[in-house]
């Protein structure tokens, strides 16, 4: 499908949606459009950090909750979790969508923070902390980082009770070297609940290989009605890519240990071409 001629741009600058100044609050209805886009839907991720979620057995904490795609099946779950996520946005489609499900309101299992991952103090412990879809690749310094990791291990449970789990991608350097900067469709023209439509492409803008970070732009095609103009709103962001052996010096670094590393959601063991790293860790 050839683009239509936008009418307008947006462009949202290179921060980090797990920090200050997410991203995700310079286009309108962003959590519309992030919950529309199928790719999302259709990760493997949901189940295997509700299992994680209910072997765990105190309450839980997402750092990046986003509008609660994995937040709310680990609260139906019957777990009490907490919510961190820095777009004002993200929380604001989050809160609407729990508050349609009377029986966590009633039973009181989600609560939501607006914050800085690298930052926050929540005044509570948990026994399990995620980090799920890649969010620590927003962390590009090392400084970020240990920051973050410092600030999870503040809130975990005191051993041998608290862990923490997320995921990262398995770099595919061939698919880094192969990044031409050119707009890829992720997401064909669809029809969006309130009459309008959305098209999204994505394009790896550069890839920096000294510092392990791939510039990435989401660009959504929003137009208020089929065969309408649309407008175009740019989401830049950096990614960090971070190799096994990295991590695990990293997470040393930080006070902790990792107790297993899968290479996807089925705990199939990392190797070589899987397609994520998922990892397990509990304070040293």
């Amino acid at each position: 499908m050839c683009a239509r001629r936008p009418t307008r741009g947006i462009r949202s600058g290179w921060r980090s949606p797990g920090m200050t100044g997410s991203t995700y609050d310079a286009i309108p209805d962003f959590g519309l459009l992030y919950d529309s886009v199928p790719l999302y839907a259709a990760r493997k991720d949901i189940a295997f950090y509700v299992e994680e979620a209910t072997r765990s057995p105190g309450p839980v904490l997402e750092v990046g909750c986003g509008t609660g795609r994995i937040l709310l099946p680990i609260a139906r779950a019957g777990r009490t979790i907490a919510g961190l996520d820095s777009s004002a946005l993200m929380l604001a489609r989050c809160r609407e969508r729990v508050a349609a499900e009377p029986a966590l309101v009633e039973k009181g299992r989600v609560t939501l923070h607006h914050g800085d991952m690298r930052a926050f103090d929540l005044g509570a412990t948990f026994s399990l902390v995620i980090a799920p879809f890649r969010v620590m690749q927003h962390l590009t310094q090392v400084d970020d980082q240990l920051r973050f990791l410092d600030a999870v291990r503040r809130h975990l449970a005191p051993p041998p009770g608290g862990r923490l789990v997320f995921d990262v991608f398995n770099p595919d350097f061939k698919a880094l070297v192969g990044a031409d900067g050119a707009e890829h469709e992720d997401t064909p023209e669809q029809r969006l609940a309130d009459g309008r439509t959305l098209r999204r492409t994505a394009r790896v803008k550069q890839v920096r290989w000294a510092d392990q970070v791939s510039e990435v732009e989401l660009i959504y095609y929003v137009a208020p009605r089929p065969g309408a103009p649309p407008d175009r709103f740019v989401q830049g962001f950096e990614m960090r890519w971070y190799l096994p052996v990295e991590l695990t010096h990293l997470l040393a670094r930080a006070g902790f240990r990792i107790s297993a590393m899968y290479g996807d959601f089925t705990r199939t063991p990392l190797m070589d071409g899987a397609p994520e790293q998922v990892v397990c860790a509990e304070p040293a």
